[in-house]
């Protein structure tokens, strides 16, 4: 009874000590406000998880591309393609089967999105340069993010799992590598209890094996997304087999068909640009009909305009009487309407007012785009949004996984961070412990022999922040069957 009281005793005593203590930590801890310190900026925002917060903001910045490409697309479809004579694809807008459309399937592998007219030797640069530093430069970037993410994820499987040493040495040293690809390949494929735990393992691999799959493809699409094409116009076969640019043609108003009776061998053209012949047009159809037949030619609701009455042409210093009936002109406008593309759909010709005129059903059928000596370098559209969303796909799994790896993982919350000299060094103790200090005259192997024999693997014991071997109770089918599918990684 005096021990049991002495006990009591001394517990009350242990008590009143640590409540003595407390004031004395929040005395310590107040300390620089009793002094009149202010904290500095740096001070009051340094307990905030800035790291976390970035990581967690990538996911949007990574689908911004998305957004903005998905919101712009119809968008450049009309300003930037419906305009053009001449698609990217080499077709001419009027041709049948010609799209402007930015999303066709077309334009997959197509450069729709080019700009510029250089020559091949600075269009070539132009995409060697990108290939080299977007797609090579790239390229590092997300094997360096690979590198971080997957190793701290390591430790953590080494937690939970057990670990091969070929799936440790493949994403240790060898992350963003064909080896890497077929170990994780192999591990993705291997069989296991069925349980969450399990489950989440699996989906982790198979997030690593299409990231790793994506950085080593990354310059391959980087580049497939771009390209140079060659620059085109657009020409129209006249009836004499001569190719005539596009931009000549203008569309007619009107066309006086018995023009030799004022001095012309051919039917007077008159286009729209002639605003002195429309306008003495005007003026000798309203001095030669009645009200009624000249607001009938105004709206354009009559097409000819032919009077049985003497009339006085007046243009150019030429002043001539003619006798009935009046002058035959055909009204072309009237018979305007458009095609999908914009062309303006009446009579149309490139010569002025002497020269031939072509329907528009005819320029339609033997109208052609062709390549002339400049090129243009820019994006296929298609690939680029395709690539866009492989590149959000990759940032969830990185941002995933590292958040996964900071929630659950021991040893990254005690501050354990992986790196090429401590991964060197964990394996080489754990291949030590393993084969024991012969390991120094052995060759790769002799050492890839021994380790697939002696069914050893990697991981970390509860309650302990260290990495060491374990038997992982394969010895016995190790010996019967020395490669299977669905195993693992063999050593």
């Amino acid at each position: 009874m005096a021990r049991m009281t002495q006990l009591m005793a001394l517990r009350h005593h242990e008590s009143t000590k640590s409540i003595q203590l407390l004031p004395v930590r929040q005395d310590s801890e107040r300390q620089p406000e009793e002094h009149g310190r202010k904290l500095t900026l740096r001070e009051k925002f340094s307990p905030f998880p800035w790291k976390c917060f970035l990581l967690v903001w990538t996911l949007p910045l990574a689908l911004a591309p998305i957004v903005v490409l998905a919101a712009a697309a119809e968008e450049t479809s009309q300003n930037y393609l419906a305009g053009r004579q001449c698609y990217p694809n080499g077709m001419w807008s009027e041709s049948l089967g010609a799209t402007w459309r930015i999303m066709d399937s077309t334009y997959f592998f197509t450069p729709n999105l080019a700009f510029g007219k250089f020559s091949f030797s600075a269009a070539k640069v132009i995409d060697i340069s990108w290939d080299l530093l977007v797609g090579r430069g790239g390229q590092l970037l997300l094997a360096y993010v690979n590198y971080r993410v997957f190793n701290e994820w390591l430790v953590y499987h080494m937690e939970m799992h057990l670990t091969s040493y070929k799936m440790y040495t493949a994403i240790a040293f060898q992350t963003t590598s064909l080896t890497a690809l077929g170990v994780l390949g192999k591990e993705f494929l291997a069989f296991g209890d069925r349980s969450w735990k399990r489950f989440f393992r699996w989906l982790a691999l198979l997030s690593m094996l299409l990231s790793t799959l994506f950085v080593l493809s990354f310059p391959t699409l980087i580049a497939a997304m771009t390209g140079y094409i060659t620059a085109s116009e657009a020409y129209i076969e006249d009836y004499s087999k001569n190719l005539i640019e596009v931009g000549k043609f203008e569309p007619i108003t009107f066309i006086v068909e018995d023009a030799h009776r004022i001095g012309y061998s051919n039917p007077l053209v008159v286009t729209d640009g002639d605003s002195g012949l429309i306008k003495t047009i005007f003026s000798y159809m309203s001095e030669t009909s009645t009200d009624e037949e000249f607001e009938s030619i105004k709206d354009y609701s009559s097409q000819t305009f032919s009077v049985n009455r003497t009339s006085t042409w007046n243009f150019e210093n030429a002043n001539i009487t003619l006798e009935a009936p009046s002058l035959t002109i055909t009204l072309s406008k009237g018979r305007e309407t458009k095609t999908p593309q914009g062309f303006r759909a009446s009579l149309q010709t490139p010569n002025g007012r002497q020269g031939d005129y072509f329907p528009v059903g005819y320029i339609i059928t033997h109208g052609s785009c062709r390549p002339n000596e400049t090129y243009q370098w820019g994006f296929s559209y298609i690939f680029m949004f395709m690539v866009s969303i492989f590149n959000f796909v990759w940032s969830c799994i990185m941002v995933g996984m590292w958040l996964d790896t900071r929630r659950g993982s021991r040893m990254y919350n005690s501050g354990r961070r992986p790196g090429l000299l401590r991964s060197i060094l964990d394996v080489s103790t754990a291949i030590r412990e393993e084969l024991g200090e012969e390991v120094d005259g052995m060759e790769e192997d002799d050492l890839k022999r021994r380790l697939n024999e002696s069914g050893g693997a990697l991981w970390v014991p509860k309650q302990e922040l260290r990495i060491t071997r374990t038997d992982s109770g394969q010895q016995d089918f190790k010996r019967r069957r020395k490669w299977a599918l669905t195993k693992g990684s063999t050593f």
